[in-house]
């Protein structure tokens, strides 16, 4: 079950724009719980600040952390939050990601809030952007929230992927079970998406399989079957359960996102480190810039 007691609110003043407050402000509405609006600041110059020196740097620091609280008061007073519980905190940290991450792995967050980063391909291969940080390093289900309307009457879709192992059972449920409850709250209708990696043999040797299709048919029937099966056994749905063709998750699904008119993406994450994330990558971060929907990533 989807129950949100505590939300976490990013606000990244390197940005232009500030959606996650509204967002979170709007989903502590829907489920009647408190929001943490945490921000981060940080001066360089006072690493260069010589041992001895007369410059009061703890000074600087509460003057630094406290003018940007006051930024985080007057966003949050342009916007309606009455009757909700607001606490603030600003972190001082280098690196934006690290004490972001630090700080929301110390306390039980149920839900971060976050305004997506659109990263161009040579900044992602040059650094590692702090939306995919937050997906890696942190254990808490986060919302990324981009330039669009939260839905209304439209719809929500899950994005699940079958597999036999307890630990992706029990993430599919969860992506099924918060489809569907954040669908009711929004009166929205709830899809099921699953991408089925339809077979593209192209060899001439295994034409002859192709003029009796029936085996790769009756392999996409139980596979289908079984999808809609697993859907059924945890909640009944309002839309579809939706059986794509694709070798490729990343692919599909953005298209399959536009052409049920999706407002949010639910989908679940892995949250692979080192090595195997520079390699393989994470479908959730390969599709977070692609698509115009915002995405809730659940562990």
């Amino acid at each position: 079950m989807f129950n949100l007691k505590h939300i976490a609110a990013v606000v990244d003043f390197r940005q232009a724009k500030h959606f996650s407050l509204p967002r979170a402000i709007e989903m502590a509405r829907l489920f009647d719980c408190k929001i943490t609006i945490l921000s981060n600041t940080y001066e360089s110059f006072m690493d260069f600040i010589p041992s001895g020196s007369a410059i009061d740097g703890q000074f600087i620091k509460a003057e630094a952390i406290q003018q940007n609280l006051d930024k985080l008061k007057k966003l949050v007073e342009e916007v309606d939050s009455s009757g909700i519980e607001i606490n603030y905190q600003v972190l001082w940290s280098k690196s934006l990601h690290a004490g972001l991450s630090e700080f929301i792995n110390e306390h039980e967050f149920d839900l971060v809030v976050k305004t997506a980063h659109h990263h161009s391909s040579l900044k992602k291969l040059l650094s590692t952007p702090t939306d995919w940080s937050l997906l890696r390093d942190t254990k808490t289900n986060i919302l990324f929230v981009k330039n669009g309307m939260w839905p209304s009457k439209t719809s929500i879709l899950g994005a699940i992927n079958i597999e036999d192992d307890e630990a992706h059972r029990k993430l599919n449920k969860k992506i099924i079970s918060t489809t569907v409850e954040l669908a009711k709250k929004c009166h929205s209708s709830a899809n099921i998406l699953n991408v089925f990696p339809w077979p593209m043999v192209k060899f001439e040797k295994f034409n002859h399989l192709f003029n009796k299709k029936d085996l790769f048919l009756d392999i996409k029937q139980k596979h289908s079957k079984a999808v809609k099966d697993f859907v059924m056994s945890v909640s009944t749905i309002s839309g579809k359960v939706i059986v794509a063709e694709g070798l490729e998750p990343e692919e599909t699904i953005p298209e399959i996102v536009k052409s049920t008119y999706s407002d949010l993406l639910v989908m679940g994450t892995v949250g692979r480190k080192g090595l195997q994330a520079a390699v393989m990558g994470n479908t959730a971060e390969k599709i977070l810039d692609e698509l115009e929907c915002e995405v809730l990533a659940l562990k």
